[in-house]
């Protein structure tokens, strides 16, 4: 078949509707984002431990508080991507910070200090800011806020602690924490609300494609006209239900063999010679062979399409028109009869000459015939012989 124009038609069978796609996560968080992270609290947390002027613990408590904080670091490095992944994990690494970032500005300072209002101001700042900008923003002007009150009081009394100005690095970096794991749980949801509005709009466009393709399985299985589609070799690939009503097979039992076996033998050449047509469609009028052994005369128009894959293919429209043939064959019959009948009719005219005593007829070479003879050898005509009563009463009066 040659390259035909492309079509928008389809003969795909519908496809059952199944599960609907499960709902998962998207990519797993980002695992160097928490790991940076993660290391970044561990490091200010351990200095804040180590080197924090006003801290209450000993030294051996000083140093396995930083050995847990590492080791904590390396479980978070060596977590797997499925745990990760899990939805309970940002929010167990924020309350694991949250209570460890809590104890630890208990232990190396004061229990009221100025320090767990900044910091809880933070908390609640990555709660309630609309995104990770907002926050980041707030948070350092925040702690540039606080550092410059904590410099103000030192310097008044002539004396700045080192131990008070590394809050404000603590401070920024737990901001950092915050607002990272707060903008990755809101992503998270952002992402699954999508994929399910996404999953929503893709089970209401496949139900309205099942309630499409079986309205059109129906108009086509109960039409009067043939329906089928054929790859590039003639093989069918889709037959219309009416096939089993009209030709008498069932579709399955043309599917995948090819049409031009059920055309005549004297009608293949003309039908192989339209499906190969150049302009990719064509119409044509042969006999198909029914399911009975019969031949049934068909009508069919035929196109050439493109598929998406780029396989040609091609979707025929037939039509029985057996009894239109056998009508206009009588029709030609009886025409002929006619037409026959006609050229039999024998026409005499102009003048006769005839004998006005022995009424005989002479014909045109002059011979002299009686009326009998000559009407019979110019009309398809018979004489039965009589008397008339004039006739009979001159020639047999006693009778």
């Amino acid at each position: 078949m040659a390259d035909p124009a492309s079509v928008s038609f389809s003969m795909v069978d519908a496809v059952p509707a199944g599960d609907p796609p499960r709902l998962v996560s998207g990519a797993n968080p980002n695992r160097a984002q928490f790991v940076l992270l993660q290391t970044l609290v561990t490091i200010v947390l351990s200095y804040q431990v180590l080197f924090s002027e006003e801290t209450r613990l000993p030294l051996e408590s000083k140093e396995a508080i930083t050995l847990g904080l590492l080791l904590a670091l390396a479980s978070v490095m060596l977590i797997p991507a499925r745990v990760m992944a899990a939805k309970w994990f940002v929010g167990a690494l924020v309350v694991a910070d949250t209570a460890l970032t809590t104890g630890i500005i208990y232990w190396s300072t004061d229990t009221f200090t100025d320090l767990y209002l900044i910091y809880f101001l933070i908390i609640l700042i990555a709660a309630v800011t609309p995104s990770l900008n907002h926050h980041i923003v707030l948070s350092v002007i925040l702690c540039v806020a606080y550092g410059v009150i904590q410099y103000w009081g030192e310097w008044h009394v002539g004396a700045i602690s080192e131990s008070r100005l590394l809050r404000i690095p603590v401070l920024l970096i737990m901001a950092i924490f915050y607002g990272v794991s707060v903008d990755t749980v809101r992503k998270e949801r952002r992402k699954k609300a999508g994929l399910i509005e996404t999953i929503t709009t893709l089970e209401q466009a496949k139900a309205a494609l099942w309630d499409s393709k079986e309205r059109y399985r129906t108009l086509v299985d109960n039409m009067h006209d043939l329906l089928c589609e054929l790859d590039r070799d003639g093989r069918y690939l889709y037959v219309s239900g009416n096939y089993a009503e009209v030709l008498g097979y069932q579709p399955d039992e043309l599917l995948g063999r090819q049409a031009f076996e059920f055309v005549h033998p004297d009608d293949l050449a003309g039908v192989v010679d339209i499906f190969n047509s150049p302009s990719g469609q064509g119409q044509s009028v042969f006999r198909y062979r029914h399911q009975s052994g019969e031949w049934r005369w068909v009508e069919s128009t035929g196109k050439a399409y493109t598929t998406a894959d780029r396989e040609l293919r091609g979707v025929v429209i037939s039509r029985d028109i057996t009894d239109r043939k056998q009508r206009e064959e009588e029709r030609e019959n009886y025409i002929l009869l006619l037409q026959h009948a006609v050229d039999n009719i024998k026409v005499l005219r102009g003048l006769l000459p005839i004998c006005s005593h022995c009424k005989k007829i002479r014909d045109e070479q002059g011979q002299w015939h009686a009326v009998e003879t000559y009407v019979q050898e110019r009309a398809d005509v018979d004489f039965s012989h009589g008397i008339c009563p004039d006739c009979l009463n001159r020639h047999y009066p006693n009778v």
